[in-house]
């Protein structure tokens, strides 16, 4: 399949078709700010239209647990708090963890964090590499 495509002639691009592209191009850039991609947004526009979005997400998160809460189901809110205070060990010991490794620094110097960080680093190459062969043996040219 691949022979018989490259056996075929290349196509010439109608001759129109840069000036179409071209046409294309500078009337996308003479669209207003309000209808061209949200990045390209003046900043302030952008922190404004951010905290509106924000603060809608809210409104509309508060106002539908109060429906809720008035037709009978329950709080949604609760369930959340609770998830979120379930995760309080999490926490504790992501705490612990940094806590540990700036002890380290301090007490060790910064031989024991390049030694870590140098260790760190060939796990991760070695895994690449691992992935990379795994890749290429399955899906080799037979």
């Amino acid at each position: 399949m691949c022979r018989e495509l490259r056996k075929l002639p290349e196509l010439r691009a109608p001759e129109t078709l840069l000036h179409r592209v071209m046409l294309t191009v500078h009337a996308k850039e003479r669209q207003p700010w309000w209808q061209r991609p949200w990045l390209t947004w003046p900043r302030p526009v952008q922190l404004v239209s951010s905290a509106l979005f924000a603060s809608t997400v809210a409104a509309l998160v508060y106002f539908g647990a109060q429906a809720w809460q008035l037709a009978g189901i329950g709080n949604p809110l609760d369930k959340i708090w609770l998830w979120i205070v379930s995760l309080a060990p999490l926490w504790n010991w992501l705490v612990a963890l940094v806590n540990a490794v700036l002890l380290v620094i301090q007490k060790g110097g910064q031989l024991y964090l390049f030694l870590g960080l140098g260790v760190a680093a060939t796990m991760y190459l070695f895994c690449v590499a691992t992935g990379t062969v795994c890749y290429r043996l399955a899906f080799a040219r037979r």
